[in-house]
């Protein structure tokens, strides 16, 4: 048996290699090898992918191993016309893709993944070209966007089975579409603790992206990770470090990134056991918390030892300033922040390093919070990143706002990306207004000018 993976297209108004790597698509990957199966992996984001020079002039490494994809202007959905953005396709060019599925022996079966939701058209795409060269293999499509927008995904996406459980349900699903009996001498309820994502499947990769836990066990109203999983679920370090060096043997990285969303909850018997072992390792290696680690969280040791470890990006979770800190859940205040910040300098962190996550056009929001919360972060001394909200189904405020009638519960996800709401959505702060208040937050830093800071409240609010 013969299994293909694919990390399609994205199709967008935007979009940056912030260290994405299809870590989903890679479990189901090792958990379909030890099932006996053959797998193989088109990952067409994969910018370090050697193959690719001979397509296209390669996009070079910006920060730690980030950068540009490859880009070409595409048509845009007919429910975007009006709105004044050029709409790009993200990745491999349709030359790459097609010489690889040329030279791939027909699989039995087509495992395509899905993220963000509103990036349905990529996946659309890039399914319409595995059926032109595979007409008769079945294709599946999982992911994200397949668990939350199954109806729409049947309605608008070409694949034959739309899969919306985790890898417990593999096999059943294996058992349908070969008309084989799988057989499986694992506990699949603990595949988190047993399978390491198949990096193997690359040639080559640029860093490496691993989760020491899944889920999250507080509850802010804006996130649907505590209900993507059933339980908050934490690795042994011991096997997280073996997973790492395993890796890092092989591809030779020098950055290493922790996509958790809650890293430092049980921190005692979790990650400060993980930073001794890094630090006993020595790999010699940058690691990165991109994901926003909680500030209330963070003690001294804990930043002692990450330093020592190699940390080097830190992002802390801030979101906003004023009464919709409470609103959302209570994560962080203002006061913890400060304290976080306090530490990590304290402790010999590069100022340059850390940085906050501020949402901008949030429900009920103001500019002034946003001005505010700006401000706040540079006292403490540190950036910001200005991140668009989004409203996610299923969260709580994806209720309230379908309650107040703001949203429609049948919207088409490809509105809800963060980058065009402002353009049509009544509700909260237009496009001119969100793009001033990002441009803010890249020249505060610049010069400190009230001037600028009090025009720009003044314009927003008007």
């Amino acid at each position: 048996m013969r299994i293909l993976l694919v990390n399609p297209w994205i199709c967008d108004v935007a979009a940056y290699d912030f260290w994405l790597k299809p870590i989903g698509l890679l479990y189901v990957g090792a958990a379909l090898k030890t099932f006996g199966i053959d797998v193989e992996l088109v990952d067409l984001l994969n910018r370090h992918d050697p193959d690719l020079a001979k397509f296209c002039k390669p996009k070079g490494d910006k920060r730690y191993g980030t950068g540009k994809f490859f880009t070409v202007e595409v048509q845009k959905p007919a429910i975007l016309k009006n709105i004044p953005r050029r709409y790009k396709r993200y990745g491999a060019p349709v030359e790459y893709f097609e010489w690889r599925l040329k030279n791939i022996q027909e699989p039995d079966a087509i495992f395509v993944t899905s993220t963000m939701t509103y990036w349905w058209p990529g996946v659309k795409e890039t399914i319409d070209v595995l059926k032109k060269f595979f007409p008769k293999t079945p294709v599946v499509l999982g992911g994200l966007y397949a668990r939350l927008y199954q109806n729409h995904a049947k309605a608008h996406i070409k694949a034959d089975v739309i899969f919306s459980q985790d890898l417990r349900g593999l096999p059943s699903l294996l058992q349908e579409l070969l008309e084989k009996e799988v057989k499986c001498d694992f506990d699949l309820s603990k595949w988190f603790e047993i399978f390491d994502p198949a990096y193997e499947l690359y040639n080559k990769v640029g860093y490496l992206v691993f989760l020491t836990s899944l889920g999250c066990p507080f509850s802010c109203s804006y996130c649907l990770s505590p209900k993507l999983w059933e339980k908050f679920v934490q690795r042994d370090p011991v096997r997280v470090v073996e997973m790492i060096e395993k890796y890092i043997e092989i591809f030779k990285v020098k950055d290493i990134v922790f996509f958790d969303d809650a890293i430092l909850v049980n921190k005692e018997n979790h990650f400060k056991p993980l930073l001794r072992l890094l630090i006993s390792k020595n790999f010699q290696v940058n690691y990165h918390l991109p994901n926003g680690i909680h500030a209330r969280l963070l003690d001294e040791e804990t930043a002692l030892l990450m330093k020592e470890a190699g940390f080097k990006t830190i992002k802390l979770g801030y979101e906003t300033s004023g009464f919709l800190q409470k609103k959302t859940g209570g994560k962080v205040f203002d006061e913890d922040l400060k304290r976080a910040v306090e530490i990590l300098l304290k402790t010999g962190h590069d100022p340059s390093n850390i940085q906050a996550y501020v949402m901008v056009n949030m429900p009920f929001q103001k500019p002034e919070d946003v001005v505010n919360a700006i401000k706040f972060c540079k006292s403490l001394g540190i950036s910001v990143s200005v991140n668009e909200y989004t409203p996610i189904p299923f969260t709580k405020d994806w209720y309230e706002l379908v309650e107040l009638g703001w949203l429609q519960p049948d919207l088409d996800p490809i509105l809800l990306n963060n980058s065009l709401i402002p353009y049509w959505w009544k509700h909260g702060m237009d496009a001119q207004t969100v793009q001033k208040l990002k441009q803010l937050a890249r020249n505060i830093y610049e010069k400190d000018d009230n001037s600028l800071t009090s025009m720009m409240i003044k314009k927003s609010i008007n």
